[in-house]
């Protein structure tokens, strides 16, 4: 089964708050407003080779793309027994991976190992930093001039200001709270709340599957710990384990829905049928022509410490380990 795209910039108009960049000169204004913006963190970005493509993560695409919908498992069913078998593969290795730096194997780590490592997921990748949103928009790009929306490369903005746009942090601590302000009530009334508790504890896909919609921070030194006073063995550190989202300064968003791309969400306030309880702006997208790719990579490579380049973004443990040894070759006392 085909995955749906965009017919024409004017189609694709419908959903988002676009803008198309034709020249050189508009891309510098771009991108002089947003490097002046870059510590802000409040606007994420994501970079897409095609403007067609709509904002489908892995997970949608290959369950309908792969007509996995027709089995006899729901879509929560398969995404489910994809983080069972990671945890159970070769011994229990990941479990023991997250467990050796002190963390438990959260299903949500599992996603986010799974999504760097092209697993298909419910999360789609997005980064705080312009130019890394830059750099994945002309990765990979081949440019055969054509018509329309074929000749654009898209980059997209979220403000996570908004208030239906939550951080699952925030998730987290009101739900933790409730249950600590709770607990006297529930104890009385002889409830067992060690089922709920051990899901959040191990941040069960089964207790966040039915959110909707949420983002997940990036890497934070330390982590994020939570706690409750009341059950003072619940222990909970929240992180990113993944090499690749440091540099990218990434961060993922993660959309429940098995059929319906995230601009859905984002109506520009008038709730439709699909998603009446969230009230979200447009999403913004520039719609950059792809003749300007070799324009934007000497921007993110040329006179800089740390070029963003694939090195930069997706880096490898082996490469870390080489150039240790390079270097140490070349010390001269």
């Amino acid at each position: 089964m085909k995955i749906d795209t965009y017919a024409t910039l004017v189609d694709k108009a419908n959903h988002f708050d676009c803008v198309s960049i034709e020249s050189k000169n508009d891309l510098d204004i771009l991108i002089g407003e947003w490097t002046e913006k870059r510590n802000d963190k409040r606007i994420i970005f994501r970079g897409l080779t095609e403007a067609k493509y709509k904002l489908f993560n892995s997970a949608q695409r290959f369950w309908n793309g792969d007509e996995v919908d027709r089995m006899d498992k729901s879509y929560h069913d398969f995404i489910q027994a994809e983080i069972n078998a990671a945890k159970s593969f070769n011994n229990n290795l990941l479990e023991k991976f997250f467990n050796a730096f002190g963390h438990a194997a959260y299903d949500l780590s599992i996603l986010s190992f799974l999504q760097h490592y092209n697993a298909p997921t419910p999360l789609l990748d997005f980064t705080y930093n312009f130019d890394c949103a830059l750099f994945f928009g002309t990765d990979g790009l081949a440019h055969i001039p054509s018509a329309d929306i074929e000749n654009y490369f898209s980059i997209y903005a979220i403000d996570t200001g908004q208030q239906d746009f939550i951080s699952f942090i925030l998730h987290l601590k009101s739900s933790i709270s409730q249950i600590n302000n709770g607990l006297e009530d529930i104890k009385k009334n002889e409830i067992d709340t060690s089922i709920i508790l051990s899901k959040i504890e191990q941040l069960q896909y089964s207790y966040f599957q039915d959110l909707k919609l949420f983002y997940l921070p990036g890497y934070i030194p330390g982590g994020i710990p939570f706690t409750i006073p009341k059950r003072p063995n619940f222990k909970l550190v929240y992180n990113q384990h993944n090499l690749n989202v440091i540099n990218q300064e990434g961060l993922l968003v993660f959309n429940s829905d098995p059929t319906h791309p995230l601009e859905d969400y984002f109506s520009g306030g008038f709730g439709t049928v699909f998603q009446s309880t969230f009230l979200l702006a447009k999403m913004k997208c520039w719609n950059i022509h792809k003749s300007l790719k070799e324009y934007v990579i000497r921007h993110l490579t040329e006179n800089r410490t740390n070029p963003i380049n694939k090195e930069f973004i997706f880096p490898q443990e082996e490469f870390i380990a080489s150039n240790a040894f390079k270097q140490f070759k070349n010390f001269k006392s």
